[in-house]
């Protein structure tokens, strides 16, 4: 900390903010030296706050822009039954092991939603809807990620399987 003496103006530095009088030792004049204002640290707390509102705003807005409502047309999933399998859990019961491609379609990057497996017995009733995260949060222009995920249904029941991407609200 720096301190000037009231009386001749030498200067001085201290290594901390002395909690008593301090003496010049060119004039012997006795003060107390005032403790600077922390603007500087307040200044860089205030500039540290902007930065986290802005950073906050940029992710809303980047959010907002990349998971829009025509999700569906930027984002194709595919599974064919190639990608389909039937294997033995931890527990050795029967599982469907899935797996398939998402492709965003766009020119943007854009935020991948949950993906939502649905799987139907042979009259077309739901037997179940699984829904898990994607292995990517975001996904580059004209690129393609594999998911893997297994089932929990009972394979005896599924005839058909569909992929869905879960809309954001």
């Amino acid at each position: 900390m720096k301190t000037v003496c009231d009386y001749c103006k030498t200067e001085y530095t201290l290594e901390r903010a002395p909690n008593m009088p301090v003496k010049c030792a060119v004039c012997g004049h006795v003060w107390t030296p005032r403790v600077p204002i922390l603007q500087k640290t307040m200044i860089k707390f205030i500039a540290a706050i902007c930065a986290f509102i802005a950073a906050c705003i940029f992710s809303f807005v980047a959010i907002m822009n990349f998971s829009g409502a025509n999700k569906q047309q930027a984002l194709v999933t595919k599974i064919d039954e190639k990608n389909i399998h039937t294997v033995l859990d931890d527990k050795g019961e029967k599982r469907i092991f899935v797996s398939g491609d998402i492709t965003n379609t766009t020119n943007d990057i854009y935020g991948l939603p949950n993906i939502i497996i649905v799987s139907y017995d042979a009259a077309g009733n739901v037997l179940s809807r699984q829904t898990f995260m994607p292995p990517a949060t975001l996904l580059e222009a004209k690129t393609t990620v594999t998911f893997n995920h297994m089932l929990s249904v009972d394979p005896a029941n599924v005839k058909r399987l569909s992929v869905e991407l879960k809309e954001s609200k």
